[in-house]
């Protein structure tokens, strides 16, 4: 095994590690699962805030990385609402149709899966591409984030309904982007400044590994949070349900990707090459904590989400996972 392989696959089993010890933790009744709110608090807006940061500041200045601004917002949309029929017709109810829509249109991109298996198996023989890897796929994981709060907010809303205390979906989209829970997305964005400005990026950052110390901070708080919410016993309840999930996120939405991407390189300006991998990576991605959290929020059915997303996260890793480290490491 590689070096690189080896880094990802202890990646891995960290992050299963601290889903395993969430889990105990609340099985033992060590700490309870309200603890889990502040915990993604702390690693959603500081944690990932500096990943992003620190990621995107090494982002290639070229003008064909406009390009992502459009291929996320489609790559989200499209796998989201054409699941909407299918559902349908498998007898989901509204509650259950939301979920499953939501769960096709955002994907597992982040730090905690996505964008480090880029910066691991895309970095190259020399090692040299694992930064450029990276910050696209934070650019893409913010923009996928931004798609989430503007096309899946008001489509969970329309299958959740409106109930009392809820504020309405406009109100809620523009508090979603000025709460401190939106950091992420303020960082990246000063983090692209600083690249287009040819700010020099600090080496002593380098020489402490600080982004693989922020990654593991990142996972710990990710996976422990979702352990301790974790619920198991429901997944022979939604057979169906993960069996059209896995198609669209392991076949559908790659097989979507390269479409999009041909089209894009007949164009005079098509994105970089390095990007194009990493759009290619990401497009096999499991389902996204996200998903869950819209779901609780929205009235729809969280133990579903739940398990939906368990399911599918196993399913990626004993399917895709191994064929991608077989093509990439």
């Amino acid at each position: 095994m590689d070096p690189r392989t080896l880094q990802f696959t202890v990646f891995c089993v960290f992050n299963a590690l601290c889903l395993v010890a969430g889990y105990g933790a609340r099985r033992r009744k060590l700490l309870g699962e309200h603890t889990a709110r502040p915990i993604h608090f702390i690693t959603v807006s500081f944690v990932w805030g500096a990943v992003a940061l620190l990621s995107l500041w090494r982002l290639p200045p070229d003008r064909s990385n406009l390009w992502l601004i459009a291929i996320e917002p489609f790559l989200v949309a499209v796998p989201a609402f054409a699941v909407v029929p299918i559902a349908r017709r498998m007898g989901c109810d509204n509650k259950q149709v939301g979920v499953i829509a939501t769960a096709a249109g955002l994907g597992n991109l982040g730090f905690t899966l996505g964008a480090y298996l880029c910066y691991t198996l895309l970095a190259g023989p020399d090692g040299q591409q694992g930064e450029a890897a990276l910050a696209y796929a934070v650019a893409q994981v913010n923009l996928m984030a931004m798609a989430g709060v503007l096309m899946m907010y008001p489509l969970a809303r329309h299958f959740g309904g409106q109930h009392t205390g809820d504020i309405s979906v406009t109100r809620l989209i523009v508090t979603s982007f000025l709460d401190l829970r939106a950091l992420m997305v303020h960082c990246a964005i000063i983090g692209v400044v600083l690249a287009y400005l040819h700010v020099p990026y600090p080496d002593v950052l380098d020489d402490y590994y600080v982004i693989h110390v922020l990654f593991y901070l990142g996972g710990f708080g990710g996976y422990f949070g979702i352990g301790l919410r974790l619920r198991l016993g429901d997944t022979k309840r939604y057979l169906r349900e993960h069996a059209l999930l896995a198609a669209v996120k392991f076949a559908g939405i790659p097989l979507l990707s390269v479409c999009v991407l041909a089209l894009m390189n007949l164009t005079p300006v098509p994105l970089e090459s390095i990007a194009q991998r990493v759009v290619i990576v990401e497009s096999f991605m499991p389902i996204a904590i996200q998903s869950v959290m819209i779901a609780n929020l929205f009235h729809l059915d969280g133990r579903m989400a739940s398990t939906l997303w368990l399911v599918n996260t196993v399913l990626f890793v004993l399917l895709p996972l191994p064929l991608l480290v077989l093509w990439l490491g």
